[in-house]
């Protein structure tokens, strides 16, 4: 939500923004295909098999291991970038660009928390995601050590080359400073 604030009156119009840009949303998982056919709806996801063992004698089907799971995940910039507008910046309909800067970042660290398990093994049920939660925070902290780095370097590489992922550009069209008004 775009913050404007006025110091010393309307000619000192100030508009802060907080840009998050990104480039992708996903979830890996099943999901009911039926979702698909009306994107005004939320699309709904359940956990998918990931791997099935079992063991086949003669009539009997002895199921071993079965394993099912999913993890929605994004390609987005961790944190927002503020972007301030000035009066003049406004009048003008300037535009400030800011790109998505945690490409291996965002997408490990919203894998890794966005992870459910569960595990059967010879028919004992187990959710593994409460399991998981307990080392989730220091697989994301140990994760984020060596994808930062990584992210710097891919940013700056591309960067040079002129190129910029997950781009977003940002304009103010206009903006008043006032009482508060109730608008219907």
């Amino acid at each position: 939500m775009p913050k404007p604030s006025c110091p010393t009156g309307p000619s000192s119009i100030k508009v802060s923004i907080a840009a998050q840009p990104g480039v992708v949303a996903a979830h890996l998982a099943d999901s009911n295909a039926s979702g698909f056919a009306d994107f005004g709806k939320p699309q709904s996801f359940s956990d998918a098999d990931i791997a099935d063992v079992s063991l086949k004698m003669l009539l009997v089907n002895v199921n071993l291991l079965q394993i099912k799971g999913s993890s929605g995940f994004s390609v987005t910039s961790m944190a927002p970038t503020n972007l301030t507008f000035s009066a003049t910046e406004i009048a003008n309909k300037a535009i400030k660009t800011v790109s998505t800067k945690n490409l291996t970042q965002s997408l490990t660290t919203s894998l890794v928390n966005n992870l459910s398990l569960t595990v059967n093994a010879l028919g004992l049920g187990l959710d593994a995601t409460t399991l998981l939660g307990t080392v989730k925070p220091a697989v994301t902290t140990l994760l984020n050590g060596v994808t930062a780095p990584v992210d710097n370097l891919v940013y700056n590489v591309l960067a040079v080359l002129g190129v910029h992922v997950g781009q977003a550009y940002v304009r103010v069209t206009g903006a008043t400073c006032g009482r508060s008004v109730l608008v219907q």
